[in-house]
Formats: structure tokens, C-alpha cells, sequence
């Protein structure tokens, strides 16, 4: 009996990539990192009927993404090396996943995955024939970028945590190379630890803000997050916040062009020891802390895709507070139901937390925050993510291959 081929599913350098493991760059400078997607590899490889191909492509030092050609040409020697090391550190058996060392030993019926975070991934990409997925994890707002990579590579399908071409106008500007079609949402997914094991009427009446607050060349990408923090004294009644910025000591320096070789080689130095380490924010339990609030808020980013730690909060048993302008809904929550809206404004913001404080609207509060958390739990877990997104893969996948591939192939 002729056995079934497997479908395989490849991913671009995966050990440099933070969204599926704890990196070199983590390990060697005790970074903190979030691992997205960790679930989804997961699910891959216990999958039999797929087959995880790791492609390691001549950028694959990871470390090196950030320098000079000539640097990085060095570094390339050493990619492999990396690989097997970081492979090890992250508890992956490299035996169960196939390795590719060229770009030539993918297939057309293969499914190609790259992250928008990692634009050296798309590395002769435009030669590959294969279904090109591009996931929009961590957009940066250089939405010129990330259509110059697109319109080279001409990905079958986009996937994200939010429908970015709704929720941010300029990236639908700038990316008139999508054609509005072929986008598939991501959901958020909680950890396992998230849990809520306070009685509601046992918590503070007021709304805990975390998050942290990032730029990009001088751009505040989470504003809402930072007005909070700039008015911490006058909300004080209402809100306390434990947003941190990104770069805590506020010292880390861009590396612009006019500088000099070694003053560039000093500043990303010098950023590589002082950011992500977030030891301010990272001080206390997130979880204990979400159980101490009977609300929460996690200011949304101006790329269009609100911060993971709104299902995280929901999954604690938090009234969650959100912009009201859609951009839940596209999870199928319901605002007044699932979530509390507001417009935005520090206001708006103070009025409805305030609303929500009173002991006769109790009940409704912790009613939303029990149905918020209820559904959370049900459809941001790992594995009915994985499996909704695995689904929706193999079925765009399946649509892409009957159109494009012959039936012989």
C-alpha cells in the first residue's frame, strides 16, 4: 500500500528567530523572549502527516542580521555551529526535523513560512516557486520596507495577529501590492499560567495598565500606554501603571549612517547589553498582578494589532478596557459583552473606569469579566489556535496547489 507524502512545512532560520525559540542573542545577553509561535512548531511535530524542514540560508548567523555585509560573510561560517546549539538549548530534537541547506532543495508543493521581523529570510526567496506564507508578527512601522520584501518575493498568503490592512491606513498605503485577498488572522494565545484564582469581589477596584512602551526612530509605537504612564499621579485613583520603556535607562542610542564604523560597532554593542532585559517590568509576577485588579488595560500599538497581554489579563479573570473601534471584534469579541471600549482618550478612559468603580454596577463588571474570560480561555488557547491556523494553512494551501500545480506533481 503506497504511503501517503507527507506535507512539508518549512521555516527560514529558526534559530535566530525569537518567535519559535530562545536565541543565541537571548542566551548571550539574558534576554527575555516571547516565543509566539512556539505552540505552532509544537503542533507541527506532532503531526504525522507533516514533515518540519529547518532551511539554515547563507544570513543564518543570527547575531550578525544587523551588520555589515562583509561582517555578516564572516559570521556565515559559523551558521551551522549556531544551529546545532541553539537546537540543543531549546529542548529540539534536530533528528525529527529535517534540515535544508539550499535554497534548491525546496520543493513546489512545499509550504515556505517567513516572519516580516527577519528581512534576511527573504533571501532568494523570489526564486522559490513554493506557497509562500509571510507572517506580520512584530510589524515595525518601515512599511516601506516590508513592501519592497513582499512585492519581491509575491507571497500566496499574509497572516497576522491583527487584519493590519483595516486597523493602520498607512500600511495600506504603502502596500499597494496587496490585492485585499489572501490574509489570515492569527489569534493571540495565552500561557498555561494565566489563570484566575482571585474572587472577584476579593480585588482592587481599579484597572491595573501594563504593557511596554517601544519606539522606532523617535516614534512612540504604543502612545496610549505612554500617556497613561505620563499621568500616573493624576490616575492614580483609578489606574496603576506598570508600563516600562523597552530601553529602561533610556540611554540606547541609534546607529545612524553618518556615524563612523566603530561608533556604529559601539552603539549596537552597547544596545545588545541594555535592552530587552526590562528588569523593572519583569520585577514582579504578571499573573499575581492581574489577579490583585478587577480591570485591565494594555494600550494598543499604532501598527494596528493590540498587545498580547489583553488575553493574557482576560485569561486572569480582568474586565479588559480596549479601544472600541473594531479592532476586538475581528476576534469575535463583543464590546459590553466580552470587553469594556472606550474612544482613546485619557478622558473617555478615567469616566468609564470610574463608571465600572461604582458598587451598583458591580455585578455588570464582574459579569463581563467572567464572559471575557470564559471565551478567552476557549478560543486564545494553544491548541485550538494551532489547529485553526494549521487548518486554514493546509486549506489555502490545498486552493493555491490545485490552480497552480499539476495533479502528477
Amino acid at each position: 500500500m503506497e504511503m501517503k507524502k507527507k506535507q512539508r512545512i518549512i521555516f527560514v532560520n529558526p534559530h535566530g528567530n525569537v518567535m519559535l525559540v530562545r536565541t543565541l542573542g537571548n542566551i548571550v545577553f539574558k534576554q527575555s523572549s516571547a516565543r509566539k509561535h512556539r505552540y505552532l512548531l509544537d503542533e507541527l511535530l506532532s503531526r504525522p502527516e507533516i514533515e518540519v524542514c529547518f532551511y539554515v540560508n547563507p544570513n543564518g548567523f543570527s547575531i550578525g542580521h544587523s551588520f555589515s555585509r562583509v561582517v555578516r560573510s564572516f559570521l556565515r561560517l559559523f551558521r551551522f555551529m549556531e544551529y546545532n546549539y541553539v537546537m540543543k538549548k531549546n529542548g529540539l530534537d534536530v533528528k525529527k526535523i529535517t534540515a535544508l541547506r539550499n535554497a534548491k532543495e525546496i520543493r513546489k508543493d512545499d509550504i515556505v513560512l517567513l516572519y516580516i521581523k527577519y528581512p534576511l529570510q527573504f533571501d532568494d526567496m523570489e526564486k522559490i516557486e513554493a506557497f509562500k506564507v509571510v507572517s506580520l508578527i512584530h510589524l515595525s512601522p518601515n512599511y516601506a520596507q516590508t513592501s519592497t520584501l513582499m512585492e519581491r518575493i509575491h507571497p500566496q498568503l499574509i497572516c497576522g495577529e491583527s487584519n493590519y490592512f483595516t486597523f493602520n491606513p498607512k500600511f495600506k498605503c504603502e502596500c499597494e501590492w496587496f490585492d485585499g485577498g489572501h490574509f489570515m488572522l492569527s489569534p493571540f494565545v495565552f500561557e498555561e499560567r494565566f489563570v484566575s484564582k482571585t474572587l472577584f469581589r476579593n480585588r482592587k477596584n481599579k484597572a491595573i495598565s501594563v504593557g511596554t512602551i517601544t519606539q522606532y526612530k523617535g516614534e512612540i509605537i504604543q502612545p496610549w500606554r505612554k500617556q497613561i504612564k505620563e499621568n500616573t499621579e493624576v490616575l492614580n485613583d483609578c489606574i496603576e501603571c506598570y508600563n516600562e520603556y523597552y530601553q529602561e535607562d533610556r540611554k540606547v542610542e541609534e546607529a545612524l549612517l553618518s556615524d563612523t564604523f566603530v561608533i556604529r560597532m559601539k552603539k549596537k554593542l552597547y544596545y545588545a547589553l541594555h535592552s530587552g532585559h526590562q528588569t523593572k517590568y519583569f520585577s514582579f509576577d504578571m499573573v499575581e498582578k492581574f489577579n490583585e485588579y478587577k480591570m485591565c488595560i494594555v494600550g494598543e500599538e499604532i501598527t494596528g494589532v493590540p498587545g498580547i497581554g489583553f488575553v493574557e489579563g482576560m485569561a486572569c479573570g480582568c474586565a479588559y478596557i480596549g479601544l472600541n473601534n473594531g479592532l476586538y471584534e475581528q476576534y469575535g469579541l463583543k464590546e459590553g459583552v466580552h470587553y469594556i471600549g472606550y474612544d482613546g482618550t485619557l478622558s473617555d478612559l478615567t469616566g468609564k473606569i470610574k463608571y465600572w468603580q461604582r458598587p451598583e454596577n458591580q455585578n455588570k463588571l464582574e459579569e463581563i469579566a467572567r464572559t471575557g474570560c470564559a471565551y478567552v480561555r476557549e478560543h486564545f488557547n494553544k491548541e485550538a489556535v494551532a489547529s485553526l491556523l494549521l487548518t486554514r494553512l493546509l486549506d489555502a494551501h490545498k486552493v493555491w496547489r490545485k490552480e497552480y500545480l499539476p495533479e502528477s506533481y
